[in-house]
């Protein structure tokens, strides 16, 4: 059951974040370094679910548990920018609160 929390969680963020990019396709051209970290970020939530499915036996690899933190500090970094800059909505929380279940996941499972 972990496991599953962990790739559940990865492919929600996943989802998120690929919403918003195909909503917000001008900050390509607009602010293309924020598209660029959210690209980024899309690629990780990917990378946790894939990690996650490829484990065996329904245990976290390191791998998984190493991109399942990343992911976790890089979204709860997000919602510190987000709360500094006083402009934190409830996608960011999401964010945050999925990152987190997607590593508790990960070491519930080892």
């Amino acid at each position: 059951m972990p496991a599953a929390l962990t790739q559940t969680a990865a492919l929600a963020g996943a989802a998120d974040t690929g919403s918003f990019l195909a909503a917000r396709r001008q900050l390509f051209r607009t602010a293309p370094q924020r598209a660029a970290g959210s690209v980024a970020a899309l690629g990780l939530w990917l990378a946790v679910a894939a990690s996650s499915k490829r484990d065996r036996g329904g245990r976290a690899s390191g791998r998984t548990l190493a991109l399942a933190s990343v992911n976790a500090a890089g979204q709860l970094a997000m919602l510190g920018v987000h709360l500094k800059h006083r402009i934190a909505g409830p996608r960011v929380w999401v964010g945050a609160a999925l990152g987190s279940a997607a590593l508790a996941g990960a070491v519930a499972s080892r």
